[in-house]
This record gives structure tokens, C-alpha cells and sequence, in this order.
């Protein structure tokens, strides 16, 4: 009985545990590099602290930037918000803010034209996030001064940021023209191949989290 009570227990802290760091956040995110995301790099995004108590100015440049791509509807970028637990705390539904200098200083207000699942059914998972970036707008940031720095915050409150290039061949839209058929082709094609890799790698992900929950020695415990 002793034993029945204290497994319980046992098993209702770590289930307890998981819950309080399984969130969601953009994939890339702002320091992360060479490996993948994990429950607990998921920030809190605020006003003071954009991309939580990750260091920007350290961490930029080191960044996986995903590509500006451009069309006749203007800029835009594409990333996946990726969840750690199901339902309203591991919502994908995300607001984003963008700083075209990427200092973390300089934020306006972005357009997400292709959000989330606010609620999702599965403990991990992702969703393609769409985002129009304001007219005009010129990513500065960076050594090489083509990088924007965007925020990322969902329903729930967490997130973190993610970096973005622009190319010298997306800067056009800046003055309202429209790249030549060529480069939109050429830029669409590595932001698809960029998508594809993170999908991949949200995929190994998954089935490494979910070989290292059946392989805990907690679950495997048999009842007394």
C-alpha cells in the first residue's frame, strides 16, 4: 500500500513537472544552435524582455535564420511554432512583433496571415506560421546588417524569438517593386527546403522525446 501511495506521488510530481515546462516556441528560436528544441527553452516574451532572458546581442549572429521571401503580396516569413503538451498551454496561435534592426529595441507590430492551432490535441507537434512583415521594411541587424529579429508570443504567453534574412535580391520591396521571376523562384526554394529540414528534425525530435518517456524508470515502475 506504502508503495502503491508513494509511486502515485512519484508519478503526479513528474506529470506535474512536465505540465509546468511544456509549452510552445517558434522553431528556430534565438539561441538555440546545433541541437534540437526542448521544453524548457520555451521563454515568457514580454515587453521588457522580448525574447525572454535570451541574450540578443550575443546570440544573433549565430542565429539559423529563416529566409524574407517576396511576392506580389509583399514580404513575408514562414516558421514552425512547435508545442510540448496539448491544449490552451501549448497553444500555437502566436502574435509577432518585428525589429528590423535586431538590436530588440525597435519593435513594431507584424502581420500574421497564417496562425496556430490555439488548442492542440497532440503533446507535440507544429504548425507553419506565415507572417507579412510591415511595407518598407529593411532587416538591418546583424554583422552583415541583414537580419531582423522577430518575437514570437502565443495565447498562452510563451514563446521566444527567431531571426530572419533578407537577401540583397528581397530588398526591392523596400521601393514597392516586385523581384524578377528568377530570384522569387530562387528565394521560394530555399525557404521550402529550409521547412522541409526543420519538419525533419521536428520529426526525430518527437520520437526521441517520446523513446525517452517509455524508457524512464518512473513509468516503468510496477504497482505493489
Amino acid at each position: 500500500m506504502k508503495s502503491t501511495t508513494l509511486f502515485t506521488t512519484l508519478l503526479t510530481l513528474a506529470l506535474g513537472a512536465l505540465h509546468a515546462s511544456a509549452h510552445a516556441m517558434p522553431n528556430p528560436a534565438l539561441g538555440i544552435t546545433g541541437r534540437a528544441l526542448q521544453r524548457n527553452d520555451a521563454q515568457r516574451p514580454s515587453d521588457d524582455k522580448p525574447c525572454g532572458n535570451v541574450d540578443i546581442a550575443s546570440n544573433i549572429d549565430k542565429a539559423t535564420a529563416i529566409p524574407v521571401t517576396v511576392g506580389k503580396d509583399g514580404t513575408s516569413v514562414s516558421f514552425n511554432m512547435t508545442n510540448f503538451n496539448g491544449g490552451g498551454d501549448g497553444s500555437r496561435k502566436v502574435s509577432v512583433m518585428i525589429d528590423p534592426t535586431g538590436t530588440g529595441k525597435n519593435f513594431v507590430k507584424a502581420n500574421v496571415t497564417k496562425n496556430g492551432d490555439p488548442a492542440p490535441k497532440e503533446n507535440t507537434g507544429s504548425d507553419l506560421i506565415t507572417v507579412a512583415l510591415p511595407d518598407g521594411t529593411k532587416c538591418t541587424g546583424g554583422k552583415d546588417k541583414n537580419l531582423c529579429l522577430l518575437s514570437v508570443k502565443s495565447t498562452a504567453g510563451f514563446g521566444a524569438c527567431t531571426v530572419a534574412s533578407q537577401l540583397a535580391s528581397t530588398g526591392a520591396a523596400k521601393s514597392g517593386k516586385v523581384p524578377c521571376k528568377k530570384n522569387r523562384r530562387a528565394v521560394a526554394t530555399r525557404a521550402a527546403r529550409f521547412l522541409r529540414a526543420q519538419a525533419r528534425a521536428l520529426e526525430r525530435e518527437a520520437e526521441e522525446q517520446e523513446r525517452s518517456l517509455h524508457g524512464n524508470p518512473l513509468f516503468a515502475t510496477t504497482l505493489l
